[in-house]
């Protein structure tokens, strides 16, 4: 989910004959330059397939809506939830996902990911552990103790607007983000 994304406004070729995009830098800079085509590396954003179903990724959950156009909202879905897909339908330059429920939401890959994937509901610290504000695990909020049981409201990335610097699963849990490092935390489901 944290991966950067680009918008494509050209296509050219290297002096060596490697092909690559001209894009737009979407991760806040704004700015243009040229990125590798090779599919190993880069990947559209949207998904172009129907899918069985989707699990919401997105941390801050993600919206259904009435129309194509993604107006008239209609329900919010969590992080973690599997939805069942009906079809999928282009609209102008992305698609969309139809639900089983008749609702639509965004196919974008930064929101929702193939299939069904579980996210823990509860962990156990194996040893003391920090409490944190924020999921690059700063702002130290609390210590919480070896053998205490924690709800799991959802997980984010470290570094989410870094991308020079390797992510890092992290647990949110009730006052702010710990852990998901197995040697420190024991996932009960």
């Amino acid at each position: 989910m944290n991966r950067p994304m680009f918008k494509v406004i050209g296509m050219t070729t290297s002096k060596n004959g490697v092909k690559r995009y001209k894009v737009i830098d979407l991760n806040g800079a704004k700015k243009t330059g040229y990125i590798t085509a090779n599919a190993n590396y880069t990947a559209p954003l949207y998904y172009a397939t129907k899918q069985n179903q989707v699990t919401v990724i997105n941390p801050s959950g993600l919206n259904a809506y009435a129309k194509v156009s993604l107006t008239g909202k209609k329900i919010h879905y969590k992080q973690g939830q599997v939805l069942k897909v009906k079809a999928i339908v282009g609209h102008n330059l992305t698609t969309r996902f139809l639900l089983s429920n008749g609702s639509y939401i965004s196919a974008n890959k930064k929101l929702v990911i193939a299939g069904k994937y579980t996210t823990p509901n509860k962990v156990l610290t194996k040893t003391a552990v920090n409490r944190y504000g924020t999921a690059n695990l700063t702002q130290k909020n609390r210590h919480i103790a070896k053998a205490i049981t924690l709800k799991v409201t959802g997980y984010a990335y470290s570094n989410a607007n870094t991308f020079r610097k390797s992510d890092t699963l992290r647990y949110k849990v009730a006052g702010g983000y710990i852990t998901a490092n197995k040697s420190f935390v024991r996932v009960l489901n």
